[in-house]
């Protein structure tokens, strides 16, 4: 009997230690860490709101507008981004400082006010807790792309899940965020503060990169070739300097089969 427990207790404890969440756990303290020592952290754009007044100097300088489609979670999600909304939009990111999703959105768990909406997981989708968030990260990264600027940490989605038809981004314009290990980060290498404005509509997101000075906004490409069974992605802009379109990342996305 007393081995019996044993076992049972054993395989409990491997069932803990190997379990996704732990792993998730282990993997953001060693980004922690990481991000400690090699002075991210301390670059970190701060949860400072603009004032109203200094709101009105900021104005809407890059737009991009998205459908929110329609599914068995789609309330769920549009409460998930707009909860995600309400941590990032009027923070001030000034010339030099990070923007991590994460820092400014926190855990995307229920304590924080977070839903159960549509994930990929392990290549797989799946439902969890602030499931539609990659949205939202994808959205400000393409954003920065017109702005000229550069991620420091990008993450594209294993797989394409979508058809053309329902499709609400170009493909090759995400950014998938998982917390603890997979974010969005950028600097702001502009010479100019800048910030992020959305409105939520009943299908609908509008993303808006704000500032006191004219943005320049540059042409953003996503340039698919069909490759051995994947579609591969390039990612170029428009140089103004050089007249000629710059690589900014490549990436191949298998299509997921459900």
């Amino acid at each position: 009997m007393k081995r019996t427990s044993r076992l049972v207790s054993s395989n409990f404890n491997l069932k803990i230690l190997f379990s996704s969440d732990f792993r998730r756990y282990l993997k953001s303290i060693q980004r922690e860490i990481i991000d400690q020592l090699s002075g991210q952290k301390s670059k970190f754009v701060q949860r400072q709101i603009l004032t109203l007044e200094e709101q009105q100097d900021f104005k809407e300088q890059i737009k991009i507008s998205q459908a929110v489609k329609k599914t068995s979670h789609f309330e769920n999600k549009k409460h998930n981004l707009a909860t995600a909304i309400t941590q990032i939009e009027n923070r001030l990111i000034q010339p030099g400082k990070i923007f991590s999703f994460w820092h400014l959105v926190g855990e995307p768990h229920t304590k924080n006010g977070y839903r159960e909406g549509r994930s990929i997981v392990n290549n797989e989708l799946k439902y969890n807790i602030g499931g539609g968030l990659c949205q939202l990260s994808g959205l400000i990264y393409y954003l920065i792309l017109k702005a000229g600027l550069i991620p420091l940490e990008r993450n594209p989605h294993s797989q394409d899940i979508y058809t053309e038809e329902s499709r609400f981004a170009p493909l090759g314009s995400d950014a998938t965020v998982v917390y603890g290990y997979k974010d969005l980060r950028f600097q702001n290498t502009l010479s100019i503060p800048i910030c992020f404005r959305f409105e939520l509509l009943e299908e609908e997101i509008i993303g808006f990169l704000c500032s006191s000075e004219t943005l320049e906004e540059f042409e953003i490409e996503f340039q698919i070739e069909a490759k051995q069974g994947l579609k591969k992605v390039d990612t170029v802009r428009w140089d103004n300097t050089e007249n000629r379109f710059t690589l900014i990342a490549s990436n191949c996305y298998p299509s997921l089969i459900e």
